[in-house]
């Protein structure tokens, strides 16, 4: 049998959006795709992280630590 469902991601559980008619203990395969709606945000995001990285480049003129100062315990 093949269903074509949709689900939330809910505290690291799937929800079903609506009753699989399943049985308890039934063991399903499942192929997740995002839709394309999500896949657009994330494309969306990295341009504006990558735009920022460009408008505010880190410059490291500083000294740099050593591993002792990098490690130093107090």
């Amino acid at each position: 049998m093949t269903q074509l469902i949709t689900a939330t991601f809910v505290d690291g559980m799937l929800k079903p959006d609506e009753e699989l008619g399943l049985t308890a203990g039934t063991k399903v395969r499942l192929f997740l795709e995002l839709p394309d709606d999500v896949h657009d945000q994330r494309q969306a995001a990295c341009a504006e992280l990558d735009r920022l990285c460009d408008e505010f480049p880190i410059e490291l003129r500083g000294p740099h630590l050593t591993r002792d100062q990098l490690h130093e315990r107090h």
